[in-house]
């Protein structure tokens, strides 16, 4: 009956070490930039923490170099690969694509359309990704914009975000980005009109 109870104890104990010890790991990869690391060995990797680190590299008002979009790609798949439904850094490839190609090739929509099948609706993102795809209107495929339209719906919804809706429009340098975007805001205005 005593060696169970130590038994017991014991193993308690070293739960509790363990989850100290994972958790410690966990911030340090988080505040790291993705991994806590211990001499050559990954003791953990945390998507947030490469988010973390990529984010900065392209939110500058200059256009990043050549070697910091490949740094922030490099992040971006690493991150990926640890959550793969992380559609902030589905969208910084994109946008390295089309930072990389002065424009949205395919390969760049196919990221854009891999955020909108991960997640159709983000009202955190989704400001930031309604307007760089309609920035890049003319290469979105009848899915992607359909994609677009449907989030655009979604967040007029909330009362809150129509205003930030309304202001995105003025900011969109593309015309038909910009067409789109004030045909269905005025659809939707319309409707609640009625």
């Amino acid at each position: 009956m005593i060696s169970g109870r130590r038994w017991r104890l014991a193993a308690a104990a070293g739960l509790a070490w363990v989850t100290v010890v994972t958790s410690i790991a966990g911030l340090v990869a988080l505040q790291a930039g993705g991994e806590a690391r211990l001499g050559s060995i990954a003791l953990m990797k945390v998507a947030a923490g490469y988010d973390r680190r990529a984010k900065p590299i392209l939110a500058t008002p200059v256009t990043p170099s050549v070697a910091e979009r490949r740094h922030a790609e490099q992040l971006s798949h690493d991150a990926i690969v640890q959550f793969p439904y992380d559609i902030s850094a589905w969208l910084r490839l994109a946008y390295v694509d089309y930072l990389d190609h002065a424009g949205l090739t395919p390969i760049g929509l196919s990221y854009l359309k891999r955020s909108y099948d991960l997640i159709a609706v983000d009202s955190e993102l989704g400001f930031w990704r309604i307007h760089f795809a309609l920035e890049n209107s003319r290469a979105l495929s009848p899915e992607v914009r359909a994609s677009v339209r449907r989030e655009v719906s979604a967040l007029w919804m909330n009362p809150n975000h129509r205003a930030a809706l309304k202001q995105a429009l003025p900011t969109i340098q593309n015309p038909a980005g910009r067409l789109s975007l004030a045909l269905w805001l005025n659809r939707l205005d319309a409707a609640v009109a009625k």
